[in-house]
């Protein structure tokens, strides 16, 4: 994916520039593209927008930048989100330890759950598990048709399970980021923390934000309870349901794989992307048995 003439063209005549000087491509990715732009007073993040997730994307980024967690927005449409540019490096690039990843990571995790007032779902819509997965297949070659049958039965008997112990406890959906990963953590020059890339934002049980963070970054299981412990001391408010946290942490791993799998449209990033999801769906089949949960393994489709 990179940028066409006329996108660029499209870019230097935003209204939030004026005398572009430089354009460079930051990152040309499978899911967005993401740009600096240089003018002669400022410099400038941009980033090209995904269609089907560009409203909350931007309603996110708004909101959680006028709290002081995210780069002040500047301008956005239906295409294009500007922001403040920050001179620093992603938390996976710094020398800080594990701990202290997830130290970070936690602490801005906590300050976005407890931000009031919470968004409703009229700007910013609810997680649906199904249809989550459903968006996912976009690239026929990736997953043959009757494994996807095979698929749908497994994203049936989580979105199942998911639903009836929310209603059980009638769980509240707070605002979540959906993909914490230490990648979305920004680290600026004074060592202060920022959140970007809401393009996975909904709003879901803080469980759900917690079990992402824990696969997408692939911690492993045994630091659950550490991690559970040490958000709630974070977030006083917050009573952990562990049933609820074991689901979600098998919807991420499956999500997370079938994401991999479903982005193998580059023969360079083919074999990479196929280890990130055996390394998703085989920690699912693994939680799933150490956990006693009757549903099929992953494994089967890729091994």
């Amino acid at each position: 994916m990179s940028l066409t003439s006329s996108e660029l063209n499209a870019l230097r005549s935003l209204p939030c520039f004026e005398k572009v000087v430089d354009i460079l491509l930051l990152i040309d990715g499978m899911s967005h593209t993401c740009i600096k732009v240089t003018t002669a007073l400022q410099t400038f993040f941009v980033k090209k927008l995904n269609s089907e997730t560009a409203r909350e994307e931007v309603l996110s980024s708004r909101y959680t930048a006028e709290h002081g967690l995210s780069p002040r927005v500047i301008y956005h449409d239906n295409y294009w989100l500007v922001t403040d540019y920050i001179v620093g490096i992603t938390l996976d690039k710094t020398v800080f330890t594990g701990s202290q990843c997830i130290d970070t990571a936690l602490s801005l995790m906590a300050k976005l759950h407890q931000l009031m007032p919470q968004p409703n779902n009229e700007t910013i819509p609810d997680l649906e598990t199904s249809k989550s997965v459903q968006r996912l297949f976009t690239n026929p070659s990736s997953i043959p048709s009757q494994q996807r049958l095979f698929l749908a039965d497994i994203t049936k008997t989580l979105t199942l399970k998911i639903d009836a112990e929310q209603k059980r406890l009638n769980t509240p959906n707070i605002l979540c980021h959906g993909d914490i990963n230490y990648s979305n953590i920004l680290i600026d020059e004074a060592q202060q923390p920022w959140l970007i890339d809401f393009e996975c934002s909904h709003l879901a049980p803080v469980e759900f934000d917690l079990s992402m963070f824990i696969a997408v970054n692939n911690i492993s299981p045994r630091h659950i309870s550490d991690i559970v412990n040490s958000y709630t001391v974070l977030n006083s408010s917050y009573m952990p349901n562990n049933t609820l946290l074991t689901y979600y942490l098998l919807y991420s791993y499956f999500i997370n794989g079938l994401w991999y799998l479903d982005n193998t449209n580059d023969s360079k990033v083919n074999s990479h992307l196929k280890s990130l999801a055996i390394d998703q769906w085989s920690a699912f089949d693994n939680f799933a048995v150490k956990n006693h949960i009757d549903i099929p393994k992953l494994m089967l489709l890729i091994s």
